[in-house]
C-alpha cells in the first residue's frame, strides 16, 4: 500500500535541511565579517590616537628644544657664562656664579614679562647648567642662590656634557614625575662647550589634551624604581603602587581606569611593546613610555568606551538572525504550498489506488476460496469414482 503521509515529508525535508544549513552559514559568515570590520575600525581608531599622542609629545619636545636653542648663543647668556667661569664652577656658592645668575635674571626680566602676558601668567621654564651636571639658574626660581649638583638624578644633562654635546629632547623623570625636555648645548665664542640650557614642559597636560572624546580615557604609570628621583610621587594615597612595580601618576578619569588596569597588563606592555585587552564594554591598550634615550620608564594606558560599536554589533547580529529567519520562511513557506498543491492530487490518486487494490484483494480472496471449494469437490468426486470402480471390480 502506498504511504501518502510520507510523500510531502520526503520532498520537504531535504530542502528544509539545506535552507537551515545555508542560513546558519550565512549568519556565521556575516557575523564574522561584521565583527571583524568593527574590530578593525576600533583598532584603527586606537592606533591613530596613540600615534597622535606620540606626535604631540614629539612636537612639544621639539618646541622645547627650539626654545632652548634660541638662548644658547645670545650675547648676554655667553657673557653670564664667562662670568661664571671666572670663579670655581664646581663650588656651589661661588660668588662668580651668583653674579652670573644676576646677569641672566637681568637679561630675561623683560622677556619673562612678555611671556607671562601671552601665556596666562605662566613662567618661562628655562634651566641653565654647567658641566658636568650642575644647576646655574632655574629661571622660574627667583631665590636660587646656589649651584646644586644634578648628576645624581639628571642623566640627560650628564649625557649632553659628554661626547659631541648633541642636543637632547624627549621625556625624562624629574622630581614631579615625567617631564618633556629640550636641552641645547652652549658654546663660547671660541667654540668650546661651556654648559647647556634646558626648556621644560609638563607631561600631563600634553597627554590630557590628546583626549578629545568623552569615550576616551588615559592613565599614566611610572616604573617604581624611579621613585628615588620622582620624590613628588611618594604619596601613596594619591599615587598608589601597582604590583610592586608601577606607580600611578595621573588619569583623565580615575574612577574608570583604576578598576580596569592591572599590573600584569602594564608588565605585558613592557615585555611585548604593547598590551591589549577587552574588558566588558572597554578596550584597553597599554604602551610603554620611553625616555629621551629609549629606556622604558613607565606605561600609558589608553581606554576606549566601545559601548556604541558593541551595541551596533548586537543590533546587526539580531538583524542577520531576522534575515536568516525570513529567508527560511521565504523559501520553506512557498515550497510547502507548492508541495501541497502537487501532493493533494497525488494523495487522491493514491487513495483511489488503495481502494482498488483492496477490492482486487477481496476478489482474489473470494476466487481463492472458490477454487479451494472446487478442489475439495473434485477430490470428493474422485474418491467416489474410485470407490465405485472398486465395487464394480
Amino acid at each position: 500500500m502506498l504511504n501518502k503521509r510520507k510523500l510531502g515529508t520526503r520532498i520537504l525535508a531535504p530542502v528544509v535541511v539545506v535552507t537551515v544549513l545555508f542560513s546558519i552559514v550565512l549568519f556565521l559568515s556575516g557575523n564574522m565579517l561584521i565583527e571583524r570590520t568593527i574590530r578593525m575600525s576600533l583598532n584603527d581608531l586606537i592606533k591613530a590616537k596613540l600615534a597622535e599622542i606620540d606626535v604631540a609629545l614629539d612636537r612639544v619636545a621639539g618646541a622645547a628644544l627650539g626654545q632652548a636653542a634660541l638662548f644658547s648663543r645670545t650675547g648676554p647668556v655667553l657673557e653670564a657664562y664667562a662670568t661664571a667661569y671666572q670663579g670655581n664652577i664646581g663650588e656651589a656658592s661661588d660668588p662668580s656664579m651668583e653674579r652670573a645668575r644676576q646677569q641672566l635674571r637681568g637679561f630675561f626680566n623683560s622677556i619673562e614679562t612678555g611671556y607671562r602676558d601671552v601665556f596666562n601668567g605662566n613662567d618661562l621654564r628655562l634651566h641653565f647648567h654647567l658641566p658636568p651636571a650642575r644647576s646655574l639658574l632655574r629661571l622660574w626660581k627667583k631665590k636660587q642662590d646656589r649651584s646644586d649638583d644634578l648628576s645624581g638624578f639628571r642623566e640627560a644633562i650628564v649625557a649632553i656634557s659628554k661626547g659631541k654635546h648633541d642636543p637632547v629632547k624627549g621625556i625624562e623623570v624629574g622630581r614631579g614625575g615625567f617631564a618633556i625636555r629640550g636641552i641645547a648645548p652652549i658654546h663660547s665664542v671660541d667654540g668650546s662647550y661651556v654648559g647647556s640650557v634646558e626648556a621644560l614642559s609638563d607631561f600631563d597636560p600634553v597627554v590630557k589634551d590628546s583626549v578629545s572624546d568623552d569615550r576616551e580615557y588615559l592613565a599614566v604609570y611610572m616604573n617604581k624604581e624611579h621613585l628615588t628621583i620622582a620624590t613628588g610621587l611618594k604619596d601613596q594615597q594619591n599615587h598608589p603602587v601597582l604590583g610592586d612595580a608601577f606607580v600611578f601618576v595621573n588619569s583623565t578619569r580615575r574612577e574608570v581606569t583604576d578598576p580596569l588596569i592591572c599590573a600584569s597588563l602594564l608588565e605585558e606592555s613592557q615585555v611585548n611593546g604593547k598590551a591589549e585587552q577587552v574588558m566588558g564594554d572597554y578596550i584597553l591598550t597599554v604602551v610603554p613610555i620611553k625616555s629621551y634615550s629609549g629606556e622604558q620608564v613607565g606605561a600609558m594606558a589608553y581606554v576606549y568606551d566601545a559601548r556604541g560599536p558593541f551595541r551596533m554589533l548586537k543590533m546587526i547580529r539580531a538583524g542577520v538572525v531576522g534575515l536568516c529567519a525570513l529567508l527560511l520562511l521565504g523559501i520553506v513557506g512557498p515550497l510547502v504550498f507548492v508541495v501541497r498543491s502537487i501532493t493533494s492530487p497525488l494523495n487522491k490518486v493514491i487513495e483511489a489506488l488503495n481502494v482498488s487494490s483492496m477490492q482486487v484483494l477481496d476478489a482474489s480472496t473470494h476466487v481463492a476460496s472458490a477454487s479451494q471449494s472446487l478442489a475439495q469437490g473434485a477430490a470428493g468426486q474422485a474418491a467416489g469414482l474410485e470407490e465405485a470402480s472398486a465395487t464394480l471390480t
